[in-house]
Formats: structure tokens, sequence, C-alpha cells
């Protein structure tokens, strides 16, 4: 089955009332009519403000929202929302480059995310993550209304029980005497002998001993429902499972018991694992990206300051990088790019930083140097490690480095200014013949230092 195919399938689970607060009137309009050829109604409102206002006399099965919108973005249109019963689930629409924005919307109560490209690809996207949503909502009502029969008939309770794709145990004492066959297979087990009549704590991590007692005992103190909780389990055969878990106070053959729906997030959590270091770390060669290496660059910056001492940001521009590229492909530069990022990595220290700062430029924090002449020396190892050939599907490749070192505190005490200073360099480099190294300093006038 083509992805086309598999994309309109998931749409044709339902249609929906659609909101879609986008300042793009050209962008809004194109969505607008493409959601409409899939049977879905879709309303647009030019900005947060008219949006949320839209939000609160209608009623919608869902809404789109636009990160970047001028009258109330789209965070504070999540903020206003998630903080009110009832709202309808949020797909936050961002720019390519927002991992972060992402990471941040779905901590904030966002229910999905999609990244626009420039080829609006992401419109063929859209109809499965919708279709997602809306079958999410709808097992989440199926699941409330799951629990309202269970206050009503326990034998229907135990049939939806045993269908239900959560995790349900009933513990008394703090023993297993119930455990449905989704809980069996979170927790490992075949059959549910292997699980009734054992402690509970068994399948409990170590870690969150105190914080399930705890728990416990506030449930059994207070007789209400527990919130949501994160927690981590262990299964038979001992390996780690993170869960979800809401506890709550039950009957079970006449006696007080207590009744956990817990669901596996495993992969929910490496998905936003993956999401975090994609925000701070460069995915082809896993070094620090821009954004991280200007926060430990600010943090050098601070520590440098306090105790009054010396450091060197190192500014690299790759030399024929493009005409590796050119010759061997784009497949062969990648490669490049990662070998550069393991032999810079050889030439400093741990308590050095190197990044990528985008196409073949990267940049080094030296922290704590004596005197210029560190700088000096690394960067003439950089030279040299960079200067041997590098063998890429079957090619040998040479290529060089041209770099700018600019000192705190000679050069500059503003981070900024120091990257650019290094920048500056650089070019001087370049100017001098490639494959070496200039100090700011040297472009203007000898600075003491």
């Amino acid at each position: 089955m083509a992805a086309s195919e598999r994309i309109e399938d998931v749409a044709a689970v339902t249609t929906a009332h659609i909101l879609y607060m986008e300042d793009d009137a050209g962008v809004a309009r194109l969505l607008q009519k493409s959601m409409q050829r899939l049977g879905h109604r879709v309303d647009i409102a030019e900005n947060g403000e008219s949006g949320l206002a839209m939000v609160a006399k209608g009623r919608y099965d869902l809404v789109l929202v636009d990160y970047n919108m001028p009258v109330c973005g789209g965070m504070d249109v999540l903020r206003s929302m998630t903080a009110e019963q009832g709202s309808p689930p949020v797909i936050m629409v961002t720019g390519n480059g927002n991992e972060r924005v992402a990471v941040e919307a779905l901590k904030l109560g966002a229910t999905d995310y999609i990244v626009k490209d420039v080829e609006m690809g992401y419109l063929e996207l859209l109809p499965m993550i919708i279709g997602q949503v809306l079958e999410k909502e709808q097992l989440v009502r199926e699941r409330e209304q799951m629990f309202v029969a269970v206050r009503e008939s326990e034998e229907r309770y135990r049939k939806l029980v045993e269908l239900s794709p959560d995790g349900i145990a009933i513990h008394q004492e703090g023993r297993f005497v119930f455990i449905n066959p989704t809980g069996m297979e979170i927790l490992g087990a075949r059959e549910s002998e292997e699980l009734l009549g054992r402690d509970i704590l068994e399948f409990v991590h170590p870690d969150f001993h105190g914080v399930f007692l705890e728990r416990l005992a506030h449930l059994t103190k207070s007789g209400t429902d527990l919130p949501l909780a994160e927690e981590k389990f262990l299964r038979l055969d001992r390996t780690e499972v993170d869960v979800e878990v809401v506890t709550l106070p039950f009957t079970f053959n006449g006696k007080p018991a207590c009744q956990a729906i817990f669901r596996d997030i495993t992969e929910r959590k490496l998905a936003k694992e993956r999401l975090e270091y994609l925000a701070n770390f460069d995915a082809l060669t896993s070094l620090p990206n821009r954004t991280l290496f200007f926060d430990r660059l600010g943090q050098v910056l601070s520590h440098a300051k306090r105790y009054q001492e010396m450091f060197a940001l190192l500014f690299l521009d790759l030399d024929r990088f493009k005409e590796v590229n050119d010759t061997f492909g784009h497949d062969t530069g990648d490669m490049l790019l990662g070998e550069v990022a393991a032999r810079l990595g050889s030439c400093l220290r741990e308590s050095d930083t190197v990044a990528r700062m985008g196409g073949d430029e990267f940049a080094v924090i030296l922290s704590r140097i004596a005197d210029v002449r560190d700088a000096e020396s690394v960067a003439g190892k950089i030279i040299t490690v960079l200067d041997a050939p590098f063998s890429l599907h079957g090619h040998e490749c040479n290529i060089g480095t041209s770099i700018g070192i600019s000192v705190f505190p000679c050069d500059s005490l503003d981070p900024e200014s120091l990257l650019k200073m290094a920048d500056t360099a650089m070019y001087q480099a370049k100017e001098n013949g490639r494959n070496t190294f200039s100090f700011y300093s040297d472009v203007l006038q000898p600075v003491a230092c």
C-alpha cells in the first residue's frame, strides 16, 4: 500500500471540525482546502487572540496552532487552552529547526506537533497526524465511559478491563489479586498465576518504593483517587519499564482494595529524549549545536569573569570541503564531517567544547588557558590532524582548515563579540593562504594579553 493510501486510511477514521490559527492567509487557505477535500470542516483565525475567542464560542474537535504569530503566539495560546477544562486537543505547527519548540509544546500539553517545510510536504503528513489525534481522543472518551460502566456492574467491568489497552491491576494488602491481559504483558507474564498473590513492591523499581508507599498511604487515608504519575516498574525478568499510573480506591470481593491503571510509556519517553537531544546536539556529528554552544560559552564566560581566568574561542572553516562534496557526493561529505568531529575531539581536553555551527563551520571553546600560546598550540594540533588524508568510501580526500582565534578578556568581554572576532580572524587566515590560523588581535593591531 502506498504512503498516500495509508494516510488517507488514517484520515478516514473520522471527520472533524478544526480550527487553524495562522497569520499567513495563503498558507491557511492552502491547508483549509487540503483538509476540506478529506471531509474536514476548517475555520481559520488570523491570530491567537481571535482564535481563543472562537474556541470559547465554538465547539471544535481539534485546534492547529502556528507557533509564530504576531498577536498571542502559539505558546501563549497553548497555555490558555490547557488551563481550561475540556479544551480540544492541540497540534503545534512549527518551522524547520524548531525541535526545542516542539519539546516545550509537548511539555505544556500539546497532543502532537508537525514541522512546516518550504516544499509544503507537511500537508501530506498532516491528515495522518490529525487522524491519530482524533483516534486517541476517541480512545480517551471510550476509557472514560468504561470507568462509568465499572461502577455500574462488576461483571461488565471485568469484561471491559480484559479488553482495555491499559494495564489494570487490583491489589489488597500489598498483593496482586487481579491483573488484566495488558497488565500481564507489560510486566512480562504469560499467565495471571505468575503474578497473583505476589507482593506488588517486587514489581516497583527500588528508586520508586518511597513514592509508591507514600501515595498508597495517602489513598488509604483519604479514600480519593491519586493523580497520574510517572513511575518505573520491573518485569518478571527484572528489566525496567517506564509507566504512567493512576491509582484509585476500589472494592474487591467485598473488601477494600486499590486499583492501578498503568500504561507503558517507554517509547514515548525515548522519543521525548530524542527531541531534547536534537534540540541541543547536531544529528550528523553528535557535537553540541549552536544553542548548546552559546549556553556553554555563557557558563565559561561567567566562570572566567569570577575567577579572572583567560579562555580562547576558535572559529574553524574547512578548506576544500565543497570540492569533496561536489566530487564524491553528499554522503561522503557527511562522513567527512563526522570524521572531522572525531579528530577535533582528539585535540581537546574534557573541559573544552567543540560544536558544529552549521555547514562546514565549527567552533571550539578552550577554557582556562594560561596564555595565548596554549591557543596557538591547540590550533596547530587541529591544523595538523585535519591536514592528514581522510579515507572515505574508498576515496582519499585531503582538506585543511582556516582558524580564527579571539581571546577573553583581551579582545572582548562579550560572547557574541568574541565569536564575531574569531570569525573575522578566520577570514584573515584564509587570505593568508588557508590551512593556518590567525588571532583577531593580528587583524587590527597587537593587543597585550
